[in-house]
């Protein structure tokens, strides 16, 4: 089991990682996602989140992602979309969101502009449009499944990169987050692209937890309130 840091020397919560782990202190046991597989709801608490996300954290450590690398979500809205993006968050790369409608040589544009090192797409389907462009991604190192697996070297199972996670040692990964300010580019969130090309919109960690904090007060909401999750994860409303 990952361990938290102890309350004392932390510093303030000022990242997005850093506003995670004082989530999973206060909450370790409760539910934060329900999603529904092969007709069942199934729900993964704060802590088994968190856990999850460290462990894929340090499987993109041993993947070869650095400070400051591009790294893009290609898939539906599930639990994995949102590990993958904070997992990115932790090591201190980047992440965008790709529409899963976006064509290949959109996702091509998207994926070279932010000099992604790393993709992470859903299944076969998406897998596919990456396939047919990385030829054009020379920074692209490694591809993840979400789901299902492919005999490509390039493309790794989920479950392979969590095992690779647990040859890095925590602390390598503490360290990352830990570097992180509150001034970083935490996300990157590209436009629609209607006027062109899509342009990407870089948030720090302060904007988006500023604004998070600012809508939680304006519309009271609590710990207590479910939300339907129904715009795209790329869309930085849903994030």
């Amino acid at each position: 089991m990952t361990k938290l840091l102890p309350m004392e020397g932390r510093m303030k919560n000022e990242t997005v990682i850093q506003q995670l782990i004082e989530t999973v202190d206060r909450f370790p046991d409760r539910e934060v996602f329900k999603e529904k597989k092969f007709g069942r709801w199934e729900g993964i608490t704060w802590q088994g989140l968190y856990e999850e996300i460290m462990l894929l954290g340090r499987g993109l450590i041993q993947v070869g992602v650095e400070r400051g690398d591009g790294f893009v979500i290609l898939g539906n809205n599930c639990t994995r979309w949102v590990i993958s993006d904070l997992a990115a968050i932790a090591v201190g790369a980047i992440p965008a969101g790709i529409y899963t409608t976006n064509s290949p040589e959109q996702c091509a544009y998207i994926a070279g502009h932010c000099e992604a090192s790393v993709a992470v797409v859903q299944n076969d389907q998406q897998l596919q449009k990456f396939k047919e462009v990385r030829e054009q991604l020379p920074k692209l190192k490694a591809i993840i499944l979400m789901e299902g697996s492919d005999e490509d070297e390039m493309v790794y199972r989920w479950e392979d990169v969590l095992d690779m996670g647990r040859s890095v040692e925590e602390s390598e990964l503490q360290a990352r987050y830990e570097a992180l300010k509150a001034s970083d580019v935490g996300t990157l969130v590209y436009t629609s692209g209607t006027t062109g090309n899509p342009k990407g919109v870089m948030l720090t960690h302060e904007n988006i937890i500023w604004t998070s904090m600012t809508m939680l007060n304006f519309e009271n909401i609590t710990e207590k309130d479910e939300w339907l999750s129904y715009l795209p994860l790329s869309h930085i409303a849903e994030q």
